[in-house]
């Protein structure tokens, strides 16, 4: 059977990623359009390059199946304990003095590796953003599957922070993202780098990464405002089609 490959028109961002990815060349780019056109469906043999690649998550596949995702299953749960034995041991860092240090040099690491992304990807750095939030969201222990997008906006809260002060208030499709305490705007003040960056870049598409995954939605950033107090994300979100 063969498998029929989608774009969501709506929600892809025209970046050309899955044009490049695609091993096959099922895509080709409508310039005019800006987005990629499925031209040669038949030769799709199910790799899910282009789908994994896509930071807006605007393809789908349809007849090709797909893993289920089992880390929150109990039995699964129950079984990769009893696989991996023993207590995890965290270093909690409680003196000031360590936390700032520790922080700096987080904060070099990250710098090094969004230089490292812009010059080696350029335009496609995004995607890696994306990708991690992705797959952050696959690998979190949970027990149940979210009942709604707001108990994913909820479950984002606990999990980003402390480090990023994350509020969200929705308005039909439309998404407005807050932060507040940030660890990368106080990493940017210290080495005096400008709001709005690779950094940010990263930290937005890592964030939509894994609101679209366990929300099961799709995000598009239409805004961004950086800003020494806070940074307001604008997004609109697209549920996902069903063909």
């Amino acid at each position: 059977m063969m498998i029929k490959v989608f774009v969501d028109e709506e929600a892809c961002v025209g970046c050309t990623l899955c044009v490049d990815e695609c091993s096959t060349d099922v895509f080709e780019f409508d310039e005019e359009k800006n987005l990629p056109v499925v031209k040669r469906e038949k030769e799709c043999f199910g790799c899910f390059s282009c789908l994994e690649i896509c930071p807006a998550e605007a393809i789908s596949h349809e007849d090709a199946e797909l893993s289920d995702n089992y880390y929150h299953d109990d039995y699964a749960l129950d079984f990769a304990g009893k696989l991996t034995p023993g207590t995890p041991q965290q270093v909690d860092v409680k003196n000031e003095s360590e936390q700032k240090k520790a922080l700096g040099d987080l904060g070099i690491r990250l710098l090094s590796i969004a230089a490292v992304f812009r010059h080696t990807l350029g335009g496609s750095m995004p995607a890696v953003g994306t990708m991690a939030g992705r797959t952050l969201a696959n690998q979190l222990p949970r027990y149940h599957e979210p009942e709604s997008f707001q108990e994913v906006l909820e479950m984002a809260v606990n999990q980003f922070g402390p480090s990023w002060d994350l509020n969200f208030s929705t308005d039909g499709d439309q998404l407005t993202v807050t932060t507040k305490t940030c660890f990368i705007r106080e990493l940017c003040s210290k080495e005096n780098i400008e709001l709005g960056g690779d950094l940010c870049v990263l930290f937005y598409n890592n964030l939509a990464g894994y609101l679209g995954k366990m929300g099961g939605i799709r995000l598009k950033l239409e805004s961004m405002e950086p800003g020494n107090d806070q940074c307001v994300y604008r997004v609109k979100t697209f549920q996902r089609k069903k063909y």
